[in-house]
């Protein structure tokens, strides 16, 4: 019996199960389930209280093992879209395989090394000519071995798994 309730008035929990006939606690429990709206009215709560009804009705109400399968759906789809992604990545050359990316790698530290070596090759004939002299070139040596060590130290996962470490990718110039 719902007694002077206007259904614009703001909801309260005892009065609302007065107006649909439910013990106070039954609706306390909703309430706790955030199934109503905090601080709306009457006819908000009676709206929200009627599709909850509605959905439990259809059987639609979720539980643990629905919203687990749901979640596997959702996952699987996003891993599907990322696939896809990558396969259009892929076609439009947006991403490389390994092998690309590894045949890269050994040109351009066989062409570092090639670059730094004539540097220093012109950087010593011009301090020969500059001077007229005649510079030791191996007391260089050393040096020249640690650049080049450095320009081609990189290492790439090996072909096949289990390989034994890292394939040798120093291209000596």
């Amino acid at each position: 019996m719902a007694e002077n309730l206007s259904l614009d008035d703001q909801a309260t929990q005892s009065g609302f199960a007065r107006l649909v006939g439910a013990s106070q606690p039954a609706i306390s429990k909703h309430y706790k389930a955030q199934l109503f709206t905090e601080g709306a009215s009457f006819r908000v709560w009676l709206h929200e209280y009627c599709e909850r009804l509605r959905t439990e009705a259809a059987g639609r109400q979720a539980n643990e093992a629905r919203n687990r399968r749901d979640m596997a759906q959702a996952v699987e789809s996003e891993a599907n879209a990322q696939l896809k992604m990558r396969e259009l990545y892929k076609q439009d050359q947006l991403i490389l395989d390994i092998e690309s990316v590894r045949k890269a790698m050994v040109e351009w530290s066989t062409i570092g090394k090639n670059e730094f070596l004539g540097a220093v090759e012109s950087i010593v004939i011009a301090i020969e000519s500059q001077h007229a002299i005649t510079v030791d070139r191996e007391p260089l040596q050393p040096n020249i071995d640690a650049a080049l060590k450095a320009i081609g130290s990189y290492e790439i996962e090996p072909k096949e798994a289990g390989g034994g470490g890292a394939p040798d990718l120093d291209t000596a110039a």
